[in-house]
């Protein structure tokens, strides 16, 4: 009832604050805004210095509003769903689980088979998450007003499979297979690392575009560039 309500949520702490809270208010439409008091704060609208000036700049209606899709997972189990949808801001990552093991996933955007990835797991990242766990992965840093999906393979066992960027309007499926009979990973599906499935061979994760974006407050006329030169150092020598 208190989110129906809400025309404004702030958001206090690092960027796994705004993740959670991201989650919790896009649905209902709700302008979010960070307020940075943590380590990094990427997502973050301002910083804690300062912040009387910014509430009232936000109350009086001088922050702007970036729309920022955001993936919705299921997990399909011989025909059921056994889990989701479940909303991520940054990534669905599905891995190996507690072994350092290599698990196979066969990928299909919309109806066209993709490739079955044989490594440590795949990222199905959005604009928004490409500066995160994507980027570790060697994944590319993608504006996020784009409306694209990246899909990153963790430490593949092959030099032939890099980061892909596939249209966003197309589902993602993904099945977890298997290349020997006694193979059985303990291979979990994670959304921005907050929310977790356990997976068994067969499992589908279906993953696709959010009915509805997340709606975050940031200062007028700020750069997706100026922010990665800031928050990542991005183009220093």
């Amino acid at each position: 009832d208190a989110l129906r309500r809400a025309e404004l949520a702030i958001a206090l702490g690092g960027d796994g604050t705004m993740l959670r809270v991201a989650r919790e208010v896009a649905p209902h439409g709700i302008p979010l805004l960070g307020v940075n008091v943590g380590h990094l704060g990427f997502l973050a609208g301002t910083e804690a210095a300062g912040i009387s000036r910014r509430l009232d700049a936000v109350l009086a209606g001088r922050f702007e509003v970036e729309e920022r899709w955001m993936l919705s997972t299921e997990v399909h189990r011989a025909g059921r769903r056994i889990f989701g949808p479940e909303l991520a801001l940054n990534e669905c990552v599905i891995r190996c689980g507690e072994q350092a093991r290599a698990i196979t996933l066969f990928t299909r955007s919309g109806e066209r088979f993709v490739a079955d990835y044989f490594g440590d797991g795949l990222i199905i990242a959005t604009p928004t998450g490409s500066t995160a766990y994507s980027l570790a992965a060697s994944g590319p840093i993608v504006d996020p007003s784009l409306d694209v999906t990246l899909v990153a393979p963790i430490c593949p066992h092959t030099l032939t499979q890099r980061p892909l960027i596939v249209p966003a309007h197309l589902p993602l499926t993904i099945r977890l297979g298997r290349r020997r009979a006694d193979e059985v990973p303990r291979v979990l599906v994670s959304l921005d690392g907050q929310t977790d499935c356990e997976l068994k061979i067969g499992d589908e994760v279906r993953i696709r575009r959010a009915e509805t974006p997340l709606r975050l407050l940031v200062p007028p006329g700020r750069s997706f560039f100026e922010v990665l030169r800031r928050k990542l150092k991005w183009g220093q020598r």
